[in-house]
Parts: structure tokens; sequence; C-alpha cells
């Protein structure tokens, strides 16, 4: 104890040696090294008391030897030299996370069931289309690759491998194993993707599911593939069974669940590029390989980005599916009614009236005076943020799908009425408003996840972490004229 003592107070005294105004950094250290960020005393995050500082980098770099298995400090100084230094090793790192659910998932994002072995029937592949595509591979070779391919897989095998994952292949794809064994040399045959051996599909999609396998805080956005409609609007599938790749760290899955105006078999891709979480490429895998018999090496457009950043609406494709506005002035958010397509918006602005019905689903707003008006009730995930004078979120009460909610970075007048949303599941405040509600006795009792973001001291991370059950102890100690 004496040892990181020490060590603090070395860190005091170059911290307050630096600095201009007061000021408080907060650093989390580990068995690695240690992360620090600066603000003001009115929690504006700021350059203080560290750059160009020697003496400040030395105190920093020897920390994690004492720290053990780690810590968070809170070091509050003054430029006349004085420093007050509040730090704990039960308080999770800053900013923090405490999963309570670890099941929930936001709507959309639910995981898939587990596909299950069995037999899926014993038909042989279908002898027309075994003929079509055999035709397609025929011409392919002829064009583009007179070696060939080395000889595919048998009934048995194929038949073998649908039993072990609980699907059979659509009938394309099982005739495109029966006359290729895989595409070692990167032939193009389903030109941008490579097809992989059978025994590789096997081991891909024995377990895993293509899409995101994401948590209460990940990207909740799921955006319409184009053309809408034909995938169904989840994060995850196990009909979504992958079978080849691209040279891009992309991959393609042929869609055994398909949307309303899909057909079982389509080729999807997702990976790198692709946006959340898959885009449709083909009707099915013999679309896939009439494409490349015809225009093989031509130049694939990239999946378009669903969420367009303009600095005006003027500039806002009418078919837009999400929007990220910087407007220079103020936003008035019945300007964004005309663009039904829209699932989300995200605007940073002067001041934003937020009064309009277009039902979207997510919501971001950071603008240094905004105000809640009447809301759609299709919000499911909604940050607000960047105001200096408290605001009402009164009108939140009457959002009956709201399940996510971010206000650390806002000014609120009555925190209270967050206790009251009827399906908040996933909660981020600061410091002082997690102090604030939970002196009202009163907090969400349906809450999966809670995260304490923005500014956040040491006293009130010790705080929350006591309120979901987290024992934490705080130490104190102080230095200086």
């Amino acid at each position: 104890m004496i040892e990181i003592d020490e060590a603090l107070h070395r860190l005091g005294k170059a911290f307050v040696a630096g600095l201009r105004q007061p000021g408080y950094q907060l650093t989390t250290v580990h068995a690695r090294g240690s992360e620090s960020r600066t603000y003001t005393l009115a929690g504006e995050p700021a350059l203080l008391g560290r750059w160009n500082n020697l003496d400040l980098d030395h105190a920093m770099a020897a920390l994690p030897g004492v720290a053990g298995r780690g810590m968070v400090v809170e070091m509050i100084g003054d430029p006349d030299g004085t420093y007050t230094i509040h730090w704990s090793r039960d308080v999770p790192s800053l900013p923090a996370r405490i999963v309570l659910d670890e099941h929930y998932r936001l709507p959309g994002h639910e995981v898939p069931p587990a596909r299950k072995p069995g037999v899926t029937g014993s038909a042989a592949t279908d002898p027309a289309v075994l003929a079509e595509v055999g035709r397609l591979v025929a011409a392919f070779t002829a064009r583009h690759h007179p070696a060939g391919y080395a000889p595919g897989w048998s009934e048995e095998e194929i038949l073998d491998a649908e039993r072990q994952l609980g699907v059979r292949l659509p009938e394309d794809l099982r005739a495109l194993y029966r006359l290729v064994r895989g595409d070692g040399g990167e032939s193009g045959l389903l030109d941008p993707f490579v097809l992989v051996p059978l025994n590789v599909l096997l081991a891909w999609n024995r377990e895993n599911h293509p899409g995101y396998e994401d948590g209460p805080f990940d990207d909740g956005m799921i955006f319409d593939c184009v053309p809408a409609g034909h995938v169904r609007r989840v994060s995850s599938s196990s009909g979504w069974v992958t079978f080849a790749r691209d040279h891009g760290m992309n991959f393609a899955a042929v869609d055994l669940d398909p949307g309303p105006l899909g057909r079982i078999g389509q080729v999807l891709t997702y990976g790198r590029d692709v946006w959340a979480p898959v885009a449709y490429v083909a009707a099915s895998v013999t679309d896939l390989l009439r494409r490349a018999v015809a225009t093989l090496g031509d130049e694939r457009p990239p999946a378009p980005d669903p969420e367009i950043r303009v600095d005006d609406l003027a500039d806002l494709p009418a078919t837009a599916q999400g929007v990220v506005l910087n407007a220079a002035g103020p936003v008035r958010f019945a300007a964004f009614e005309p663009f039904t397509d829209l699932r989300s918006v995200r605007v940073t602005a002067d001041s934003a009236l937020i009064d309009f019905s277009l039902p979207i689903e997510r919501l971001h707003v950071e603008a240094a005076r905004w105000e809640l008006g009447a809301l759609p009730a299709t919000i499911v995930d909604l940050t607000l943020g960047g105001n200096r004078e408290p605001a009402s979120i009164a009108g939140l009460e009457r959002l009956p799908d709201l399940v996510r909610l971010d206000l650390s970075g806002a000014a609120v007048a009555d925190i209270e009425v967050i206790a009251a949303l009827p399906a908040l599941r996933v909660l981020t405040l600061d410091g002082r408003q997690w102090t604030d509600l939970l002196a009202t006795g009163r907090r969400p009792d349906r809450l999966a996840a809670a995260r304490l973001g923005g500014a956040a001291g040491v006293g009130d991370a010790a705080r929350w972490a006591r309120a979901f059950g987290v024992a934490s102890s705080v130490r104190t100690i102080s230095g200086g004229r």
C-alpha cells in the first residue's frame, strides 16, 4: 500500500506541475500499461497537465508495476500545486459496463436456434438442376479455366454433411458440389467468390452463424437489404449457410430462411465490406454461375452503405435508410418526414427541435440545446447529449419500444423519469446521473445491462458498482502545498 501511495504522490506532483487551470485526470491501470483522460472541473474533456511532461510520463509508466491486478485513479489538481487522489482496485475500469443478463440481445439480434443434426432427406440432387449447373460449369471451364476442376463429391458425402448440419442444401449448390471439389485455383467460377470444399463448409457452419455476434452495447441497427423484403431483418440466422469466400475477408452464404419476397437458396454476403449485417447478391447459386460465365472480371460495385453522411438534407438520397447529419445551424426534425425509408437518424447541430413522426428505430442527437416534442413510438435506441442547460426527458415515457438509452452526454432535468420507461433494458449514464438516479431510490427493474459513461469519478463508480452488487472501496491521499 505504501509503495502505491508513493507512486501516486509522484503522479500527483507531476500532474499539477503542468496545470494552467484546475482539472482532473482519470487513469485506468492494467498489467499492460495505463490509459488516461483529462477533464476540466466541469467535466469537459480537455488537454490538461500532461503534454510534454516527462515526469508525468515516467510516473504513468511506473504505475503498472505497483498496481498489481490493476486499479482506477482519479486525480484532482490545482495550479497552486495541491492535489487529491482517489483510487480503487475494486472499481471497474472506466468507462465501465455491467451485464446483468448474459442472454439478452437487442430486438432482431436474438441468438438463432442451434442447428440440430439429423436426417434431412435421402433424395439425390435434382437431375434437371444438375444438368443446368453442369452446362454452366462446362461453359465457364471452356472459356476461363481450361485446366478444369477436381471431381466433385458423391451424393453420400453431401448427404452426410447435410445430416451433420441438420439442413438440406439448395439443389444448385448440391449440384455444384457434385461437379466441383472446390475452387483451389481461385478461378472465378463464382466471381467474385471462391467455392470452398464441402468439408470446409461443414467446419464453418457446424457451430457458427453468419452475421453479428453482438451484445447489448454493440451497434443495434439492422438495415434492410436491397431489394427490400428479400432478407429477414435479423443480425444472425441459422438459415444462412456459408459456402464461399472472396479476397477481401467477405463470405457468401445461401439463405434457407428468406424474407417474404425472397426465395430459398438466394445468395447473401457478409464480412469486412458489408454493413449490418448481410447484403443480397443473387437469387441463386445458378444465377451467380451465369453471371460469372458472362462477366468474369467485371468490376463489382461494393455493397451500398445504407447510412449516408451529409451536411445538408438536400444532399440525402430519397432511398437512404440512415443519415448522419452534421448541421451548421439549428435542425427541425420535421424536415426528415419526406425520407420515408429512414430507419436511423444521427444529428449533430447547434440546436434541435425533436418533434416528428417518421417511424425510425435509432435516434442519436448531439446539440448545445435540444427539446423533445412528439417522438416516433418506433424508437428502440436513443442517445441524447451535448446540451449545457438541463432539458426534460418526460416525453420518453411514451416510447413503448425504447430498450436502449444513453444520456451520458446530456444535462437532464428529471432523471427520475428513467425508472418509469416501460421497455428499457440497456442504460448508459454518467457518474452524476447514476448518483442522482440511485438517490431517488428508483431504478429500472428490468435492466439487462448498465454502463457508466461520460464524466465519472472513482466515487461515482464505487456507488454505481455497489448498486449492482459489486463490492468496492475507495482510498484517498492528498499532497502539495
